[in-house]
């Protein structure tokens, strides 16, 4: 997997973009869109595109050297530490991006931490849960954008929705008119019940946030298993043992 133009425009929402070099809150140099010099990859563009500059006081770099820098360090660096981490399991995309944004931030030691296993393990409401408490302090103070920030990636990773305003944002929830979600719905609620699918063992497909037959298959299966009316519709009692 990789990230995707969405997951992009999230990372650029929270990091910003500068044209010039400065240094971030906790001192460490930095240019574009957050990018530093830790970064083996951006390491390696700007020897090839600033031959003999020095990465400090006077650099700059142009916004659409910025943005095929971050698809560049993300395919080569972060998000590869991601993909690799997750080893072929099955994983949304909003997921992927929220996971890639953190590794960004973080660096690739966040895989260690326990959001991380969380969502290798597809139980993506914990990841989000867990992730709101994360690495929002620095130098000892907590710093109100790392706090926006995981309560931003939490959501995309637990619910789907972007915070650049993303396909994600706009999925309307049938869920919210009757409570049962049935073929052919979609939305975030469909999503999260995909997720719980695959928790349990069960494969409703790629999770979409789409109700297709796949989705219902996997329903009805889940009936079958706990002893439930098997209708393929997750009502209430379909819903709660997923949920148990």
């Amino acid at each position: 997997m990789r990230l995707s133009p969405n997951g992009a425009a999230d990372i650029r929402l929270h990091e910003g973009f500068s044209a010039s070099y400065y240094a971030d809150p906790g001192g460490v140099g930095t240019i574009g869109t957050g990018f530093t010099w830790a970064s083996a990859s951006f390491r390696e563009w700007w020897a090839k595109n600033r031959p003999g500059q020095t990465f400090g006081a006077g650099a700059t770099m142009t916004k659409a050297e910025s943005d095929a820098v971050l698809q560049l360090i993300s395919d080569e660096e972060y998000g590869a530490a991601v993909d690799k981490f997750l080893a072929g399991r099955m994983t949304p995309q909003t997921a992927f991006d929220g996971a890639t944004s953190v590794v960004f931030n973080c660096g690739a030691g966040a895989l260690e931490w326990t959001w991380a296993t969380a969502i290798k393990a597809a139980e993506y409401d914990l990841a989000g849960t867990r992730l709101l408490s994360t690495a929002v302090t620095q130098k000892g103070k907590v710093l109100a954008g790392l706090v926006a920030r995981r309560k931003d990636e939490a959501r995309l990773i637990s619910q789907g929705i972007y915070a650049s305003g993303g396909a994600g944002a706009t999925m309307p929830d049938p869920a919210m008119a009757d409570g049962i979600l049935e073929r052919g719905e979609r939305g975030p609620s469909v999503l999260q019940l995909q997720h719980r699918l695959i928790a349990a063992g069960y494969k409703p497909g790629n999770p979409d946030g789409i109700f297709g037959y796949g989705t219902q298959s996997a329903v009805l299966a889940f009936q079958r298993a706990k002893g439930l009316q098997a209708d393929g519709f997750a009502g209430p009692k379909t819903l709660a043992a997923l949920a148990a």
